[in-house]
């Protein structure tokens, strides 16, 4: 008896599961199923939900599910910063590579370095992500994740040699114990 089929969740389109660690381990029987795999089913399903037509869109249900895997007021955190239009691509001219650059929440001064699946410059990515394990992603991340998938951001292309310019800064200054914090692309002066 019992079978397969039932249960709480079973209906759930990302299939059963009772629940996730902080660290997006799951949790309790079912098939292993990571919060970031969840997280990322979301996301394609909002990008798909866009046509020829018509830009796509996020659910209530959506927006509900990505507050339960990232945690309501990190989600919050970075709407407001995609709604502020927060979050930049930089795209290389010749090569195409591209990074993300997102402005912090206290302002236009401060600016972030994002590959939005790997890394952020911020200190939040440090701490909170890689030292803790308490966030999957960063709020910077997560804007970008926002915004990839509502095909809604700005994009500013760069030579292919600011951009080197702009990834050895910031690696510079995270090195240095900065955090990773940069005020734009501009060059380290002595003092």
């Amino acid at each position: 008896g019992g079978g397969a089929h039932g249960g709480p969740g079973a209906h759930s389109p990302y299939g059963r599961s009772p629940g996730f660690s902080p660290q997006g381990r799951p949790m309790g029987p079912g098939p292993p199923i990571t919060a970031m795999a969840i997280a990322d089913a979301i996301f394609d399903e909002i990008r798909n939900s866009g046509t020829d037509v018509k830009k796509p869109e996020i659910t209530d249900r959506q927006l509900e599910l990505l507050a339960f895997v990232f945690d309501a007021k990190h989600l919050e955190n970075s709407l407001v910063m995609y709604q502020k239009r927060a979050v930049k691509k930089l795209v290389a001219v010749k090569s195409g590579r591209t990074c993300w650059q997102v402005r912090g929440k206290s302002g236009a001064k401060e600016e972030y370095l994002v590959f939005p699946t790997h890394y952020c410059s911020c200190r939040a990515f440090q701490w909170d992500v890689l030292s803790k394990g308490e966030q999957l992603i960063c709020k910077h991340m997560l804007a970008v994740r926002v915004a990839e998938a509502l095909d809604d951001y700005n994009v500013t292309e760069i030579d292919d040699a600011l951009l080197a310019q702009l990834l050895e800064a910031y690696a510079n200054d995270a090195g240095e114990g900065g955090g990773g914090t940069r005020r734009g692309p501009s060059r380290r002066g002595g003092g």
